[in-house]
């Protein structure tokens, strides 16, 4: 249990670091020219475009705050992991973490043609973030009757 919130911070923090960097460049304070190779791999088209902001807030903002949720909620599920109700708390979060980069994923394939490789890891950050979030949940035995439904149907 341990080694799972040990990296679930890690996916937290790195995701935080990635997400700082392109709220960074969306504001200008940084440029994208670490991920500006070409026009298909361009950070510029993706965190500057008309997509990078929802409801005019920065997507990258987004990002970093959903990311500090998750950093200080695996702290707290690292020094208190009998707290069953944080462990549903991070999964929520981390879902709904998941399913936005999912939604940022196919708009980067279908509509702008241009990936931003910062985007892309912070990405798989969150990932691995819903990996390990999901595989302490079942050890914890959260999706129980999930299982007993689906030996039942089988």
């Amino acid at each position: 249990m341990k080694k799972l919130t040990h990296w679930m911070i890690g996916f937290a923090i790195v995701g935080l670091l990635l997400s700082a960097y392109a709220f960074l460049h969306n504001r200008g304070f940084v440029s994208g020219s670490i991920c500006t190779v070409n026009a298909t791999i361009n950070c510029d088209v993706v965190n500057k475009g008309p997509f990078s902001e929802f409801f005019g807030v920065p997507v990258a903002l987004i990002g970093f705050i959903g990311y500090v949720f998750l950093l200080i909620g695996s702290i707290l599920k690292q020094k208190a992991v009998e707290d069953r109700t944080l462990t549903l708390f991070l999964f929520g979060i981390a879902c709904g973490g998941f399913g936005f980069t999912l939604y940022l994923t196919s708009i980067e394939a279908t509509v702008l043609h241009a990936w931003c490789l910062i985007c892309i890891s912070s990405q798989l950050m969150m990932l691995g973030f819903i990996v390990a979030i999901t595989k302490l949940a079942d050890n914890e035995n959260h999706f129980s009757f999930l299982k007993k439904f689906f030996r039942l149907r089988a």
